[in-house]
């Protein structure tokens, strides 16, 4: 397979599916997150461009106006930014080229690895990158700037296309605020990155499986033959009790097994949504996949509400959640959620059809007072 930039952090770990002959099963769909991800980069990428004939929709808008509030009043924003801009960096050579590419459809010579930066800012001997991130879970969002190997990677290609002997990298992350952290590599770290990538690539033909909490970022995870020992390590955790009153069964963790225990799960369990993907696009392709039962498990629209309260229609919402003695779950910022609404009502002691019944007429009277969007998502079900 193909080393990207960001699949360096994962090589730094693990290089033997890089190994030519490895062939991962086919890319999963792109998740929620992912898509939104997307839209928001997209957003990001046009208002740089000062196109404002691109439509959003309002859960990317609310990112972008974050963000473009903080752009205009922080130092980042100012100069002459170009976003979207590929390049393919070649370790043997320790020299970089822009690629002219859409879609992030990468053409590479061999051995090249290739990327794409967010947003560039060229100057004399110095250039800035940027890389944009959504969401708020930012524990587990990848590395600060300092530790970020793709950005080093990054960094690199940008100093050797553009001829430059520093390079400022700034990791923006958006959710309701913007939170950025940067870090400056001068020559001798870049230079130092450059030996550490072609010492990398040098190793991927022999390589062997490195298994590790990475395993989860890993597209060759499902055919790794470490996986089939992790699957077996964890069978092995059950064991077999003297027969007393009958035959049972003991799920055996302790403080010697349980961090061993829970890479491998993380393991398996990624081999698993690979393998689950895998089946997704060939049950999209075949119009489903028949059960045992005759049911098919097969992809069907679904619509999702979401509930605003922050347009002209607020002052009836807010009567309608506090006529149904759900007001709690209302924040200060006039957001709200069906199970902020749910756990609201549990409070007051609703359960059962009683519950289901009184969420059902809250959300009711909010769609009809125009508080609610729908949007058509696709989830899987045997039908």
């Amino acid at each position: 397979m193909n080393v990207t930039g960001s699949s360096l952090p994962l090589l730094r770990r693990c290089s033997w599916w890089a190994r030519p002959e490895v062939i991962a099963p086919p890319q999963s769909p792109p998740t929620e997150a992912m898509l939104l991800g997307s839209a928001v980069h997209a957003a990001i990428e046009n208002s740089i461009r000062n196109d404002k004939s691109f439509e959003v929709s309002d859960e990317v808008r609310d990112y972008l106006t974050t963000w473009a509030n903080w752009w205009a009043n922080n130092p980042l924003g100012k100069g002459a930014w170009h976003p979207e801009v590929a390049y393919a960096y070649n370790p043997k050579t320790d020299t970089a080229r822009m690629l002219d590419v859409k879609q992030r459809a990468y053409k590479v010579e061999p051995g090249e690895i290739a990327g794409t930066v967010d947003a560039v800012m060229l100057d004399v001997g110095h250039a800035t990158i940027v890389d944009w991130k959504t969401g708020d879970d930012f524990q587990r969002m990848t590395a600060d700037a300092k530790d970020n190997w793709q950005l080093k990677l990054y960094a690199l290609a940008v100093s050797r296309a553009h001829r430059v002997n520093t390079v400022r990298v700034a990791i923006v992350r958006i959710s309701d605020e913007v939170r950025v952290t940067d870090y400056t590599l001068d020559e001798l770290e870049l230079d130092a990155v450059a030996a550490e990538v072609a010492e990398m690539i040098g190793k991927v033909p022999g390589s062997q499986p490195t298994p590790g909490h990475h395993c989860v970022r890993c597209k060759a995870v499902s055919i790794c033959p470490t996986t089939e020992r992790a699957t077996e390590a964890l069978v092995a955790t059950v064991e077999k009790l003297p027969e007393v009153t009958g035959p049972s069964v003991e799920l055996v963790i302790n403080r010697d097994n349980a961090t061993a225990l829970l890479a491998r799960l993380r393991q398996v369990q990624a081999a698993c949504e690979t393998i689950e993907n895998a089946l997704k696009v060939y049950a999209t392709n075949n119009d489903g996949i028949t059960l045992a039962s005759g049911k098919r498990w097969k992809k069907v629209p679904q619509d999702r509400e979401s509930i605003t309260l922050d347009g002209p229609e607020m002052a009836s919402g807010l009567a309608a959640i506090d006529a149904a003695g759900a007001s709690d779950a209302v924040t200060v910022k006039t957001t709200i959620t069906k199970a902020a609404i749910e756990k609201a009502l549990k409070a007051k002691g609703y359960k059962g059809k009683e519950l289901a019944m009184q969420i059902e007429s809250v959300m009711s009277d909010l769609r009809a007072a125009g508080c609610v969007r729908s949007v058509t998502v696709d989830a899987w079900r045997e039908v």
